[in-house]
């Protein structure tokens, strides 16, 4: 293969287009080589023409002679980079996605009996003493973790896990206690029936 200057003096336009046309039709097939090497087939005209925009963009900083193909490697290393991560962003939106079509829908009595639940729940809680409630908050609605819990409260992280697990046995507790002052209703009850 012959050796043609890759450098042209000056930064004109016209000049600048000369030397791009010289990378692209001196080094297109060692790119295109590199980069099927590395992505999938439905990819490499992707990545291939992110390298040569770049490449045009960047056209001053392109080294002269042999030194531009390693350039336009590791420019298109870069852009396989950005390819893969885009890739798993994808990948991992599609799995979140798919895990909210793949719940069947609730029946409007499964909603209800949840609701139901979810207040007794929070009745229960409204039965505590405000340090054990205030824990279950900062575990449950603010997802903090033991260390940062114990920084919020100004405790010891060892006392956050004893003061969570004490703090979910009374709530425990507390639900036990209002689930047996509760009415039991039979069936034909919760239809208008008699008890």
């Amino acid at each position: 293969m012959e050796s043609r200057p890759l450098s042209v003096e000056g930064s004109d336009r016209f000049s600048a287009e000369a030397r791009f046309g010289r990378l692209y039709e001196r080094y297109h097939r060692h790119v295109v080589a590199y980069c099927r090497r590395r992505v999938v087939a439905d990819q490499v005209d992707d990545v291939v023409a992110e390298t040569f925009l770049t490449t045009w963009r960047r056209i001053d900083d392109v080294p002269a002679d042999g030194a531009a193909l390693p350039w336009l490697y590791r420019v298109a290393y870069r852009a396989i980079g950005h390819q893969w991560r885009g890739a798993s962003r994808r990948r991992r939106l599609d799995a979140r996605l798919a895990s909210f079509r793949d719940r069947p829908a609730s029946s409007p009595a499964d909603t209800a009996v949840q609701g139901d639940e979810i207040r007794r729940v929070l009745a229960a809680a409204a039965e505590l003493n405000g340090s054990d409630a205030e824990i279950l908050r900062l575990v449950s609605w603010e997802h903090l973790a033991y260390a940062e819990i114990a920084e919020v409260l100004d405790i010891a992280p060892n006392a956050v896990k004893q003061r969570v697990h004490r703090a979910r046995t009374n709530l425990t507790k507390e639900f036990d206690r209002l689930e047996r002052r509760r009415p039991i209703r039979t069936p034909a009850a919760q239809k208008g029936g008699t008890p």
